[in-house]
């Protein structure tokens, strides 16, 4: 079994691969799991070979408890090889997240041109070219972090928190300090994702659009374009770079 950890900003995704690249189990901490509770998955899904990839700090001593107890282990970094050309100009600024979703999107749909949006804490566009070169993408504050700015950076604007299946008959117009954030940011940010979609489209037609992130409900209704929800491309990107270097052993 391989052992998928992904770490980010606001929870980390841990998730159980068996030999055939299928997903057994998955498991999301809200924050950092600690160094006990992977040992316990690791016993209890025998697991064999591991990879790890943070976009935020945690304790390092979970790198022990993963190369201590598992046959292959990769602490994910920019120096790790993937299946993919990285033709991003900074490749040591880049988010591992977004790598290993586009390595992970290239498996579902090898030798087509994809754009991966993932919609968490910030909102990520990035591209990758039928022959399998990523290029690189753009990014955005997510809502949640929209909220706060308005929050933090406005005198009296109240502190917005917001649930996907709250948002179903968010008003266009807002009648109130409240329903007026929600619009500005519900509203604008669908508007932005299709507004980018659509430019994407117009230049690398024909163009697959998935979808990823805590926040990406907030979009599966609301875009005219066809699109794949993918929740656990990250894990399985990684999942991916694991084999991919478990093979070169």
């Amino acid at each position: 079994m391989n052992l998928c950890l992904d770490i980010g900003n606001t929870r980390t995704k841990a998730a159980v691969f068996n030999a055939a690249g299928q997903l057994q189990t998955l498991q999301v901490y809200t924050g950092k799991p600690t160094r006990r509770q992977i040992s316990r998955l690791i016993q209890a899904q025998k697991i064999t070979q591991a990879i790890l990839s943070a976009v935020a700090t945690y304790n390092n001593s979970l790198n022990d408890t993963l190369q201590n107890h598992t046959r292959h282990f990769i602490h994910f970094s920019h120096q790790t090889p993937v299946p993919v050309k990285n033709a991003y100009q900074t490749p040591a600024t880049l988010g591992l997240d977004r790598l290993a979703a586009v390595v992970g999107a290239q498996h579902r749909f090898p030798q087509t041109n994809l754009l991966v949006i993932d919609a968490g804490t910030c909102i990520t566009y990035d591209f990758l070219d039928a022959g399998g070169t990523y290029h690189g993408g753009g990014i955005s504050p997510g809502i949640a972090t929209k909220f706060k700015a308005l929050h933090t950076f406005t005198g009296r604007l109240p502190l917005i928190t917001v649930q996907p299946a709250e948002t179903a008959n968010i008003p266009l117009v807002g009648n109130n300090t409240q329903n007026s954030i929600l619009s500005g940011v519900i509203w604008g940010t669908i508007a932005e994702v299709a507004g980018i979609v659509h430019q994407y489209r117009q230049q690398f037609d024909p163009l697959k659009i998935l979808f990823t992130g805590g926040d990406a409900i907030f979009f599966e209704n609301r875009l005219k374009s066809k699109i794949f929800a993918c929740p656990n491309l990250v894990p399985e990107g990684l999942n991916k770079i694991l084999l991919y270097n478990a093979g070169k052993m």
